[in-house]
């Protein structure tokens, strides 16, 4: 753990010492006085500095105040006596004051402890954990749980961590199940009683945690619920109604009705497709278990395709793709779902006669598609809400939010070693950035 007293106050005493007693010398030769700064230089400095003060003080005083004069030889044992009871004073009122900070010093510890818990934080254990390899300069801190079979590493900071109990330098009991191991050196008494704050605290953090993932795993199905009521309900009924209308014996439709009819259902069928496609794309993303095949692959192949997948409103875009744009690094279906989304979206958002573009650049080791729509925009403050899933919920029609395509957009991206960005469009709308690693072969 880190001294108690800061270096600031070591070197205030050092300072005191060697500046204020040879000029109490040079006043007086009352060895009460020499006495007083002795405690006085304890009480600022601590043990060191209380040591100098004693023995120079003793020296001072028996060299130009106490016979035979001018001359450190010790005449008479009251002088060595004295010299012991500044030693004595010394060391007695700077363990004093050493106790007094390092139990301060341990008090504040256990208050930083307890408010970074209640503070909360994106990682409370993390930050936990880290603090308290800091203050006691360790190699690594691990909590351990006790799992069937042996233990499991709950949380680690620092190299290299433990696997169990027996591979620290001391151990200190959490709860029944949670051990915190120490790597680096051992635990003294006093810091064993601290550490084991520090384990409290950090079964609690973890409780924390696993509550608020629980937490967030049930907001999730709530939402998913939420989302297959509104989005699924409106192309399941549009396809329903026109496929009864089409049964329908009660009345006669022109060909040009049952063309209609059919076109209806189509698309509310092709809507339903999309949707269920992203749902199950999000569900694997988020449980790990999205498989990617990439590959170099030239975007002048995988955007007009997609393009084409969102029917003769996608004909209408505007694509520029230089003939020097690199290949990208991606994995082609997964791509292809990214572009039908983000561009889907600003074709849904771009006013009537003024279909959104896709431009593309080399940047580096990356290459930028930039899907550019001119309608209403939003806000740069709510440009991370339009991520989240399922952001829809609570609109009442299918033309006002962003539902789930742009969280799969960006986690699919980012799944390939890309990103999705939001940003202004000159003259107003938004600019989606989709950025990809360029292929190696380039």
């Amino acid at each position: 753990m880190s001294p108690p007293l800061s270096p600031r106050r070591r070197i205030a005493g050092f300072a005191l010492a060697a500046g204020g007693l040879p000029l109490l010398t040079a006043v007086t030769g009352e060895i009460s006085l020499f006495l007083a700064a002795v405690v006085g230089v304890a009480l600022v400095g601590g043990l060191w500095p209380a040591l100098l003060a004693a023995v120079g003080g003793f020296l001072l005083l028996n060299y130009f105040h106490v016979a035979p004069l001018h001359t450190l030889a010790v005449a008479t044992g009251e002088n060595l006596l004295a010299l012991a009871a500044f030693v004595v004073v010394a060391v007695a009122v700077s363990w004093v004051v050493e106790l007094a900070a390092r139990r301060s010093a341990q008090a504040h510890t256990l208050a930083e402890v307890a408010g970074g818990v209640l503070r909360g934080g994106p990682d409370p254990l993390d930050g936990l954990l880290r603090q308290l390899r800091d203050t006691f300069t360790l190699e690594s801190v691990t909590l351990l749980e006790r799992v069937p079979g042996g233990w499991h590493p709950v949380a680690a900071v620092g190299e290299p961590p433990a696997a169990s109990p027996a591979d620290g330098d001391a151990e200190v009991t959490a709860d029944d199940s949670l051990v915190l191991v120490l790597r680096g050196r051992p635990l003294t008494a006093g810091n064993r009683r601290i550490v084991t704050a520090f384990a409290a605290q950090a079964a609690v953090a973890l409780r924390q945690q696993r509550l608020a993932a629980a937490a967030e795993g049930d907001k999730v199905r709530t939402a998913l619920l939420a989302a297959v009521g509104h989005d699924l309900r409106t192309p399941l009924a549009s396809a329903k109604a026109a496929v009864a209308g089409l049964r329908s014996t009660e009345v006669e439709f022109g060909e040009h009705d049952r063309a209609e009819l059919l076109a209806t259902a189509d698309e509310s069928l092709d809507r339903l497709a999309a949707l269920v496609a992203n749902l199950l794309d999000m569900s694997r993303l988020q449980a790990g278990a999205l498989g990617m095949s990439p590959a170099d692959i030239g975007l002048e192949d995988v955007v007009p395709a997609a393009l084409d997948e969102l029917g003769p409103a996608g004909r209408d875009i505007s694509l520029q793709l230089p003939d020097d744009l690199p290949a990208v690094h991606a994995d082609p279906g997964l791509l292809d779902r990214v572009l039908v989304n983000v561009v889907g979206n600003a074709l849904r958002f771009s006013p009537p006669g003024r279909p959104p573009s896709v431009t593309g650049t080399a940047r580096g080791d990356r290459v930028e598609l930039r899907v550019i729509d001119h309608g209403p925009g939003i806000p740069a403050a709510e440009w991370e809400h339009v991520f989240q899933p399922f952001q829809r919920l609570g609109d009442r029609d299918n033309h006002t939010g962003v539902g789930l395509g742009l969280a799969l957009s960006r986690g699919l991206a980012e799944a390939m070693g890309g990103s999705v960005q939001p940003a202004h469009t000159p003259g107003g709308g938004l600019t989606m950035i989709v950025t990809l690693p360029a292929g190696r072969t380039s």
